[in-house]
């Protein structure tokens, strides 16, 4: 996939999940990671996000959703 497709893909994506953004996250075993953004919170849900890995964009499955979640939270921990 070409950078164009790539990022129409992303969008693609965040417009199924009705976020009102997004944003680049921590890469994530091997990914690029895409985090949907929403101008109100949200409490119903697996905080999906975005995966890209060699020209491939795919939607997180739940047990990765939780993961990155973990993994995210974790790395922000050690930073404090």
């Amino acid at each position: 996939m070409m950078k164009k497709e790539i990022t129409e893909a992303i969008e693609d994506y965040m417009e199924d999940l009705n976020a009102d953004g997004y944003r680049k996250g921590k890469s994530w075993k091997g990914y690029d990671v895409y985090v949907p953004e929403y101008e109100q919170p949200v409490y119903v849900g697996l905080p999906y996000v975005v995966l890209v890995k060699g020209g491939e964009v795919r939607l997180s499955t739940e047990d990765e959703s939780l993961d990155y979640l973990d993994y995210s939270e974790r790395e922000d921990d050690s930073r404090s």
